[in-house]
């Protein structure tokens, strides 16, 4: 089983090096570069996402031709993976327009929930959810409007991630790497196949993303990337009694989750609207703090590292107290991150939180002095 995986790795990043080194060439010769200027982007081209589109869409199908043991895993399920590329094309396109600026956020939007819709309707359906203690939950009817949820969700955040060189391209390959483990392990081949996939197509574009990029992932990339994570760690956690077990998900995909979920906390918290932006992500955040571009790269693929290493224990512990203890040291390194780059005193002055102190805190301890 590992020399198919192998084998994907190595034509996924081997195509992928082929296409992003054709697009950089085509590039500087037809000066496709003028395109993004003429649309006011004062920036290198953003060929990430067709670079990764085209190795994540070859790759299987390569890898079938090549060997049967692959064939076995993937052929089966091709008619599938063929309606399921025309879904992620659709969100990377869409991104694509978004890089020429000629796209609206609700546009936008429109084609990530229609994308989500047909995954659904496929099968990637989120209708149970484990979790490491206590008993699965069946979602009935919230079943498709949860998973189209969680596929737009994980589709704009890692695009949100997305705002220094090698950023997202990293941490989406460390977190593909990690859920095709745990595929393999939960005896999905065909997803971890898929997710070796990715991890290789993103390895190829890395070299070109790496700072100085020379090449900007985009959003095309970061959405594809994002879409095809959340998508895939569907099936990637399922376990035996067909629950999917979203604690392994967020925890393997706990950096993304971290920064939107931090993002629309604050600006919430600040009565602004949640997916507005600003500049005060975290590798805004860890500028100021002084670490340059690749340190900053080092600092996020670590966390994201550490992050990877505790949904793999919790995947293959099947004892309450350790898992427990997992979640615990997860939600310490978070705490920790919060309070070294100082968010959580950011957000005990936003203005929610002020208001709370003054007139509902005083309030309520007058009220117990009373009784």
């Amino acid at each position: 089983m590992a020399d198919v995986y192998l084998l994907t790795l190595g034509l996924a990043l081997g195509i992928a090096v082929a296409a992003t080194a054709a697009l950089q060439f085509l590039t500087a010769r037809l000066s496709l570069a003028r395109l993004f200027h003429a649309r006011g982007l004062q920036e290198k081209p953003r060929w990430g996402g067709v670079s990764i589109f085209l190795a994540f869409a070859l790759t299987p199908f390569i890898a079938s031709a090549l060997s049967d043991h692959a064939a076995e895993l993937f052929e089966p399920r091709s008619g599938e993976f063929l309606g399921f590329l025309l879904a992620a094309g659709m969100v990377m396109l869409v991104g694509l327009f978004d890089d020429f600026r000629i796209i609206s956020w609700q546009q936008k939007m429109a084609v990530q929930i229609a994308a989500a819709i047909a995954v659904h309707t496929a099968g990637y359906s989120i209708e149970r959810v484990g979790m490491p203690w206590g008993p699965e939950i069946d979602l009935n009817l919230l079943t498709a409007p949860v998973t189209v949820i969680w596929i737009v969700f994980f589709t704009n955040a890692i695009n949100l991630i997305d705002g220094r060189d090698g950023v997202s391209t990293g941490v989406a390959v460390l977190s593909a790497v990690t859920l095709a483990a745990i595929g393999a392990h939960s005896h999905h081949p065909t997803v971890a196949l898929l997710l070796v996939a990715l991890a290789g197509a993103g390895l190829g574009f890395l070299p070109w993303n790496l700072p100085p990029a020379s090449l900007i992932v985009g959003d095309s990339g970061a959405y594809l990337l994002g879409f095809v994570l959340g998508s895939l760690a569907i099936r990637a956690t399922t376990g035996p009694t067909d629950a999917v077990f979203v604690a392994v998900t967020a925890v393997a995909l706990g950096f993304p989750i971290l920064d939107a979920g931090l993002a629309a906390i604050r600006r919430m918290l600040d009565h602004r609207p949640p997916f507005l932006r600003d500049e005060d992500h975290i590798h805004h955040r860890l500028e100021e703090a002084g670490f340059g571009p690749r340190g900053l790269l080092m600092v996020i693929w670590g966390v994201s590292a550490l992050f990877a290493g505790g949904a793999l224990l919790l995947h293959y512990i099947d004892w309450f107290v350790s898992e427990a203890l997992v979640l615990g040291a997860v939600t310490a390194i978070v705490a920790l991150i919060l309070g070294r780059l100082g968010y959580l005193v950011t957000m005990w002055n936003s203005h929610s939180i002020v208001w709370l102190r003054r007139h509902v805190i005083p309030d309520a301890v007058e009220s117990s002095k009373g009784e």
